[in-house]
């Protein structure tokens, strides 16, 4: 199935923003300092996302994501990109693989490291 560029904005921004099980409700729920292992996570994800992205700027001759962006101002950038991209874009490879298969990867990616920071933050309340 191929989906469109706001299919994937959709997913993408639900998977960061949504109002449950989503990368912004599973952060609320560790609350002040993070902890080293979500530190470790959001950096991971936000590492990422900005490879992904960058090498999509590549193959697609569009604007790479801003260098001085954190996790939640990287996420923001990312619905608009990917709005930006046109179909025949998302059917670019980069490396082997399609933009919107990478795309769509990068939903789940964000979803398990919402969950993993969900299920840290519940053992940091519990200890």
């Amino acid at each position: 199935m191929a989906w469109s560029p706001q299919d994937l904005a959709r997913l993408l921004t639900d998977a960061q923003n949504g109002p449950h099980y989503s990368l912004r409700a599973a952060l609320a729920l560790a609350d002040g300092q993070p902890p080293p292992r979500i530190a470790g996570l959001v950096a991971r994800l936000t590492g990422s996302k900005r490879a992904l992205w960058t090498g999509i700027a590549h193959v697609t001759g569009t604007a790479g994501p801003p260098d001085d962006a954190g996790l939640t101002r990287l996420a923001e950038w990312e619905g608009q990109a990917v709005r930006a991209l046109t179909p025949e874009q998302l059917a670019l490879r980069l490396n082997g693989r399609a933009v919107g298969e990478l795309l769509l990867e990068h939903v789940r990616e964000i979803l398990w490291t919402a969950g993993q920071i969900a299920a840290q933050a519940d053992r940091v309340r519990m200890a």
